[in-house]
């Protein structure tokens, strides 16, 4: 018995550690293949990813849509928002999970890189939409829908495979599980064990869900904060920017204010120095602007919301003048130089500053500061503005003609005027000023320092100056022979599109004569693009058209101006004729500039002359030729054979007036 019980417990024994070795065997089995489900199941991510990915170019390529179609400022800072969300969604696709997954099909990785390539090439122009041309927009879009096809079928084929990956997991999961269900339930021993097991399981379930976490709050900061400068982005202010007007409005808090921060000449940064310049003085500005504001007790947050724009939240609790104060300072710290790479760059800073009133929706501060923004930009830049209610009609006026300034170029409601020039020995005219002019249906007459102003910061300035000189061009082939037309060119129109060839074309295809035809640039073009503009000048006179230097003597003269290219004319500006009949001065300044002129083979015109008395002095003075009102206003085509005959009867009746004092002097 003793050896049958001995045999039946080393048989048991046995039979346990064989048992125990089975469920050993596959539990460890089990626990391996839960090891790899988990690792597996991590390519969830890969499918949220591509999911992501799918949705952000979608919503790129509806904002760009959005805004082709209405020009909408606000719909470009959607399509700006959206190509940064895109630009870091491409750098998330660099996880490995991510590359695994590119890497399981040969064409993946070469479709999801040929996307990476053709956002690249497009991502800055995105940025900067609202200065880009119609036609530009359109292949922007047509680049775009390429991108956005990869994209989406990498992130389809990404859910797809997560899909189908998660269901087999799930099915080999059940089969292990039921295994280790039916021996546990055979083996009652084995439960200390399984309870082993089970520890185990938990333990990498609960770092599994420490990972799952981590990726969540990582995913939630790269969602809320830029990804160049780590401030918080347009959507953490959205969230902020609500909760305070919520508080607002719950009497929460005393008051809000709103500042918009925007850089003066960050896009001449990029365009000379490069992006990557650029972006190491975007991060500057960013630092700058988080550590002055940590300094403000009244602070609520800062951040950027796209491109060169920031944006500064404050409560009220010290003043309205205490925020105009911070504002200032803000707008001080930020326009102080700037050391890249050991090099200095300088850029200003414009500030639209939003304060919450009691008659005013505080959700609307946002807006407001932009449009003070605006403003401040529009009058003089490098300066803080508070938003004034008056502001919200300028604004809607200047988005207006934004509007349908393209349209109106498009359908000739631009059209060139002429102004009379004379000849101040002979009285004869001896050509005319083109200047464009253009009469709103709503608005009426609008000036052309509006709206050119607007067409510069557009880039509609090309097209514009283009349509002007082709039709002055025709226009003046119908003048009296000999009679030259001068035509005035922006620094936009240097820096963008090939004017030279332009210039070439037109001329080409009016078939007027370069001889006839004068083109005049300001001195602010020698001192923002002198290496560029002496070159593209010296074409022009190579091609045998007449260059001259206009608003001579606006504050910005230098005299090594006149040495760096051979003008064939100096224009005085019209601000020392107004004057010269009072002003002693003005008239020793202008005597003074003709002498000088005239040594160096310059002919010199007056403009603005408006009196006989200022024609007198100017002839007095050498001038060469003078256009003004006293000779006649900008005219029509059609009305400028009488322009001309206004013109020579005024210079007539001048003469007769001229000879009478003289005869009653001698």
């Amino acid at each position: 018995m003793a050896r049958l019980s001995k045999n039946i417990f080393n048989l048991l024994a046995v039979a346990l550690a064989i048992a125990f070795l089975a469920i050993y065997v596959v539990h460890s089995n089990v626990v391996s293949d839960t090891d790899n489900a988990l690792d597996r199941s991590s390519r969830y991510d890969v499918a949220w990813v591509g999911a992501a990915g799918r949705l952000e170019s979608l919503h790129l390529q509806n904002a760009l849509s959005n805004f082709i179609i209405s020009s909408d400022s606000a719909d470009a800072s959607q399509v700006v928002l959206f190509a940064d969300i895109l630009t870091s969604r491409f750098k998330v696709f660099e996880a490995p999970a991510f590359q695994s997954f590119l890497d399981r099909k040969e064409r993946r990785r070469p479709l999801l890189e040929k996307a990476r390539g053709r956002f690249a090439a497009i991502v800055t122009d995105l940025k900067s939409i609202e200065t880009l041309p119609t036609a530009a927009r359109e292949n922007l879009k047509l680049e775009l829908e390429k991108v956005n096809a990869a994209v989406d079928r990498i992130g389809a084929e990404a859910q797809m495979d997560s899909v189908n990956e998660v269901a087999e997991i799930r099915k080999e999961l059940k089969k292990k599980q039921y295994l280790q269900k039916w021996i546990a339930t055979g083996l009652f021993g084995s439960i200390a064990l399984l309870l082993v097991i089970a520890a185990v399981q938990n333990r990498y379930l609960r770092v599994a869900n420490r990972k799952a976490v981590r990726n969540a709050d990582e995913f939630s900061y790269l969602a809320h904060h830029d990804n160049l400068t780590g401030l918080p982005n347009r959507m953490a202010f959205n969230k902020a920017f609500s909760a305070s007007v919520a508080r607002f409005k719950d009497g929460v808090s005393d008051g809000l204010a709103v500042l918009a921060f925007d850089l003066d000449g960050f896009k001449a940064v990029n365009d000379r120095l490069g992006h990557a310049t650029g972006d190491a003085l975007l991060r500057q500005v960013a630092d700058r602007m988080s550590h002055t504001c940590s300094g403000f007790p009244n602070a609520i947050l800062s951040a950027r919301i796209g491109g060169d724009e920031f944006v500064a939240m404050l409560d009220t609790a010290l003043g309205e003048e205490a925020v105009l104060r911070q504002a200032e300072q803000l707008r001080a710290v930020l326009s102080a130089h700037y050391m890249i790479d050991g090099a200095a760059v300088i850029v200003g800073a414009s500030v639209g500053v939003a304060i919450s009133k009691p008659d005013r929706d505080p959700a609307s501060l946002l807006i407001d500061a932009d449009i003070a923004l605006s403003q401040a930009k529009s009058s003089g830049k490098d300066r803080a503005l508070l938003f004034d209610p008056a502001m919200h009609d300028l604004f809607l006026r200047r988005a207006l003609i934004q509007a349908e300034l393209a349209c109106a170029i498009d359908n000739d409601q631009i059209t060139p005027h002429y102004q009379i020039k004379v000849d101040v020995r002979t009285g004869r005219v001896t050509g005319a000023e083109v200047l464009a002019r253009w009469t709103h249906p709503t608005l009426g007459p609008i000036s052309p320092g509006e709206f050119t102003k607007i067409a510069e910061q557009s880039g509609l300035i090309v097209p514009l100056g283009r349509k002007i000189l082709e039709k002055a061009c025709r226009d003046a082939l119908h003048f009296p022979a000999g009679m030259g037309i001068a035509v005035n060119l922006s620094v936009v129109q240097f820096v963008r599109g090939d004017l030279v060839q332009t210039v070439r074309d037109v001329l080409a295809d009016t078939g007027f004569p370069a001889d006839r035809l004068t083109l005049e640039v300001t001195e602010s073009l020698m001192i923002t693009e002198e290496g560029r503009a002496v070159e593209i000048l010296s074409q022009f006179r190579k091609m045998g058209i007449a260059i001259a230097l206009d608003d001579f003597g606006t504050g910005y003269s230098a005299l090594s101006y006149l040495r760096q290219f051979e003008w064939d004319e100096l224009k005085i500006d019209r601000s020392f004729v107004m004057e010269i009949e009072e002003d002693s001065r003005a008239g020793s300044i202008v005597g003074s500039i003709v002498s000088m002129a005239h040594q160096l083979g310059i002919k010199v015109t007056a403009e603005g002359a408006e009196t006989c008395g200022q024609v007198t002095m100017l002839r007095k003075a050498g001038c060469d030729t003078i256009q003004g009102y006293h000779f006649g206003r900008p005219v029509p085509f059609s009305d400028f054979p009488a322009a001309m005959l206004q013109a020579v009867a005024a210079s007539a009746k001048l003469k007769v007036m001229e000879d009478a004092a003289d005869s009653a002097v001698a």
